[in-house]
């Protein structure tokens, strides 16, 4: 049981520094490389609470388009980095009094539910398993994409196909020297 809940407390504190880390690098190719380890954490946390499908699509969807996208779109441009230090005392009084806020706003339900620790409350056992037939979400999802949605499933495997093309197109460069 310690091993599980020290498990998830270096889980969020990884994900919660590699988010600090998106918004707070000067460097736009460190922040998209941030941000895919983000994505990948999240996913590794879907997979902890057995959402596979959800952490699968994250994978695909965030890390190898939208992340690769972003990457792709940085190292096109040629962005210049600036400088890597960060100086936190710039963004002012009133950022650091909302993030105060909303970190109160945050920890305000816990702090008031102390004093319903003790009363006694009644809980309900329903047997899930008895009730569903057994069947995954990646079953239950691919059994609807390939029977009902199957058209829409292959017009967004050609949209993504035109997309390939059209990223291919623009980093080509003609030469018309020959």
């Amino acid at each position: 049981m310690f091993f599980d809940s020290f498990f998830y407390v270096g889980l969020i504190s990884l994900f919660i520094f590699f988010c600090t880390l998106v918004i707070s690098t000067r460097n736009p190719i460190h922040s998209i490389l941030s941000l895919i380890v983000v994505f990948f954490l999240s996913a590794v946390l879907l997979v902890l609470l057995e959402v596979e499908f959800l952490a699968l699509s994250f994978i695909i969807v965030y890390v190898g388009a939208i992340a690769v996208l972003f990457l792709f779109i940085i190292m096109m441009l040629d962005i210049k980095i600036g400088d890597s230090t960060l100086n936190m005392l710039n963004h002012g009084l009133l950022s650091y009094f909302l993030g105060f806020v909303f970190i109160l706003e945050i920890t305000k339900p816990n702090l008031t539910s102390l004093d319903n620790l003790f009363v006694p409350v009644r809980f309900y056992w329903v047997d899930w398993l008895s009730e569903i037939h057994i069947i995954t979400n990646v079953e239950a999802i691919g059994q609807l994409l390939y029977t009902y949605y199957f058209v829409f499933f292959l017009m967004a495997g050609l949209i993504l196909l035109v997309a390939i093309i059209g990223a291919l197109m623009l980093s080509l460069s003609y030469n018309k020297n020959l």
